[in-house]
């Protein structure tokens, strides 16, 4: 800490800072290789995520699994999260906000363009939330758009990406879980939680409800507030930090080959 009381800005092996709110705008615009840089926009939401996971899960999974994976590699820098997200399906229940498709590209949008203004030439969309998918895909393709302005060809000095880390760790996942099922507050979501922050918590009032559906159907959109009460879908009392330990081992490795690549 220092002698105002804000904690130190973690560093990476490299000594670079991982968070963009540790810098100021004079080390920023003085770093090197600005188009080498990896811009990571946690992207979550505020929702309902049964009686035993706070509002904020998503969002803080989000803004950890991208803090942890920056500190694993070079030229990466966590901006600010994102924190609500595209949330249809609970949106009835209390608490959920909800932002439009339209918003969210619009967000991402803004960022991406402030980030080209200043010479940064690379933006990673990091998904925490399932009802994110398709609306990041089609922000980051609205982001390019954007850049090239009205009758102009795209720009070939900007990339954006969308990453969701549990796809990384999806067939481990298959295998971990005792449940019939998983997805939303589930024993996965759960135990992931149970290792990255265990006091937000309380097995106690956990309850374990699926949603009817098959692979097939499950994940229609709809109403969950109907289709499971509780707002699980899954067996979150089987969840265990142990699980979460590996799963989040499994996302970090992915996530950090991924950036390696980019």
């Amino acid at each position: 800490m220092n002698g105002e009381g804000f904690p130190m800005a973690e560093k990476n092996s490299d000594g670079q800072k991982v968070l963009l709110e540790d810098y100021t705008w004079v080390e920023l615009e003085r770093l090197e290789n600005k188009d080498k840089l990896k811009f990571l926009l946690p992207v979550g939401a505020t929702e309902e995520h049964g009686a035993h996971l706070r509002l904020g899960a998503d969002s803080f999974q989000a803004a950890q699994l991208s803090r942890l994976a920056a500190l694993r590699t070079r030229d990466a820098i966590v901006l600010p999260t994102l924190s609500y997200g595209h949330c249809v399906d609970t949106m009835n229940f209390c608490g959920t906000i909800h932002l439009s498709a339209a918003t969210i590209c619009s967000l991402v949008g803004d960022v991406a363009e402030s980030l080209y203004r200043y010479g940064f030439r690379k933006l990673v969309a990091v998904n925490g939330h399932g009802g994110n998918k398709g609306v990041l895909d089609a922000a980051a393709r609205e982001a390019l758009v954007r850049l090239a302005g009205p009758g102009r060809k795209l720009k070939d000095d900007f990339s954006v990406y969308v990453f969701s880390p549990y796809d990384k760790a999806a067939e481990l996942i298959r295998g971990l879980v005792e449940g019939r099922g998983y997805g939303h507050a589930c024993e996965a979501e759960t135990s992931v939680m149970l290792a990255l922050d265990p006091e937000a918590v309380d097995l106690s009032l956990a309850v374990e409800e699926y949603m009817d559906g098959d692979s097939d159907t499950l994940w229609r959109i709809r109403d969950m507030q109907k289709a499971a009460p509780s707002g699980v879908h899954g067996a979150p009392g089987l969840a265990s930090a142990e699980k979460g330990g590996k799963i989040v081992e499994a996302m970090l490795r992915g996530f950090v080959e991924f950036l390696e690549k980019i």
